[in-house]
């Protein structure tokens, strides 16, 4: 399968925790496997960790734990993990706090609060990484404005060298449908365009009745966006 330059990130629920899901979805282009501690129990998480042992080490997808609150530390703990997303970052102190107690892990900042976007300078310069999540942005901030949030945004975030992620509702249809419409394509590679270097599935993979074809749908759109010319 061609290298792609822009990672795909899937969160693992209930419709893709199973061995024989995950496996394919590894297989059509998951880099990322997220798991959201706000909707997973430890039995779901050990499933997850069982299954990763059937990939060899070199070709296994790295792991993203979501936290909301630094006592959600004490439940991933014992994983070491290596990426934290913290969701509504909104000042640094909160971020220092879950680093403190993880250790060496690169913290990326969910930005989808108000207070997240007024702050947003100084968290970009903390974190390793900003996860631009769209679906509470679009509540804390009013809708029309999340595309220029987004836009600008990402420019920062790339200008200082740091993993940027765009998440939310990007192929949102494929949790019922088993096909994206065509605004959704148009939003993937968009983000593709604007040199994201990984873009998220949610619902889509997490509860949705397609996670392998929006696995899929995400990988061919990423590679026509990375050979377009435009």
């Amino acid at each position: 399968m061609k290298k792609r330059k822009t990672k795909i990130i899937a969160t693992v629920g209930p419709a893709s925790v199973e061995e024989s899901v995950f496996l394919k979805m590894i297989e059509e282009g998951v880099d990322i496997i997220r798991i959201n501690t706000a909707y997973s129990d430890k039995e779901q998480q050990g499933k997850i960790k069982d299954n990763l042992k059937k990939i060899p080490e070199d070709e296994g997808p790295e792991l993203i734990f979501d936290i909301r609150s630094i006592e959600a530390t004490d439940k991933i703990s014992d994983y070491n993990p290596e990426m934290v997303a913290v969701s509504f970052s909104e000042f640094v102190e909160q971020l220092k706090a879950i680093k403190s107690k993880l250790g060496d892990c690169k913290i990326i900042a969910k930005i989808e609060s108000n207070r997240g976007v007024e702050n947003f300078e100084e968290i970009l310069e903390f974190s390793w990484g900003v996860m631009i999540a769209r679906g509470d942005l679009g509540v804390a901030i009013s809708l029309e404005r999340v595309p220029c949030v987004q836009k600008r945004f990402s420019k920062m975030v790339l200008e200082k060298e740091k993993f940027l992620i765009i998440a939310t509702e990007m192929l949102l249809s494929m949790e019922n449908n088993p096909k994206p419409t065509r605004a959704e394509a148009s939003d993937v590679a968009n983000a593709v365009f604007s040199g994201a270097c990984s873009v998220m599935l949610s619902e889509e993979t997490a509860i949705g009745k397609y996670p392998v074809e929006a696995v899929r749908y995400m990988r061919k759109i990423i590679e026509e966006a990375e050979k377009c010319t435009c």
